[in-house]
């Protein structure tokens, strides 16, 4: 993945900001859910069974940043509006409840910014929107894609004070659906569960 990683960030760079339209990247492009949940987690399947990286990962409880009482399309627009664009090139997320992610986002200084601010959206029963978090190493940035894929520097209460002053006025502090257990992240690159030494893969 050192490799494939660099090279995945430069075709998703030249593809996202050099072929299609700037719509693409916004509220409208709701396709690209559509599109990684059919694809990601079949890719997830095969990429573990040949011991060769993941696709897909169950979010940890840390990652939680609170919930905004409207719906994903409503946050989509809102998120939009504060500089995130959509996340294409990220693993597909989902909870211990069941919940697959409603939306992914992401917000950087600059395409080629060292880091980002990744956002994920999850639906309620309620109809609210809950949200997730985490500062990180920029997935679009060829010299830290591997570093972004293998989660080196990865930050959830970064990426949580970052939401914060951006949203925090439109943030809940609740619990979120899923409590009753404690969320499992991807596994490290053994491939025996996660690690506490910067060998978390996670994106």
């Amino acid at each position: 993945m050192v490799i494939a990683a660099p090279v995945v960030a430069t075709l998703g760079v030249v593809f996202l900001y050099g072929v299609l339209r700037p719509t693409h990247r916004g509220p409208s492009a709701t396709f690209w859910n559509r599109g990684r949940e059919a694809l990601l987690p079949g890719l997830d399947r095969l990429a573990r069974k040949l011991r060769v990286g993941y696709a897909a990962y169950e979010l940890e409880q840390r990652e939680y940043a609170g919930r905004i009482g409207a719906s994903v399309e409503t946050v989509d627009e809102l998120l939009a509006a504060r500089g995130f664009e959509r996340m294409p090139l990220s693993a597909w997320k989902t909870l211990p409840d069941g919940r697959s992610e409603a939306g992914s986002w992401a917000r950087r200084e600059g395409l080629l910014a060292d880091r980002q601010l990744h956002v994920m959206l999850f639906r309620t029963g309620d109809g609210a929107t809950d949200l997730y978090v985490h500062d990180e190493f920029n997935a679009y940035h060829p010299r830290h894609a591997a570093k972004h894929y293998h989660a080196v520097d990865y930050d959830p209460q970064a990426g949580y004070c970052q939401l914060q002053t951006l949203l925090g006025e439109y943030l809940e502090s609740v619990e979120p659906d899923s409590t009753t257990n404690e969320a499992a992240g991807p596994p490290g690159e053994d491939m025996n569960g996660p690690t506490d030494d910067g060998g978390r893969i996670n994106t």
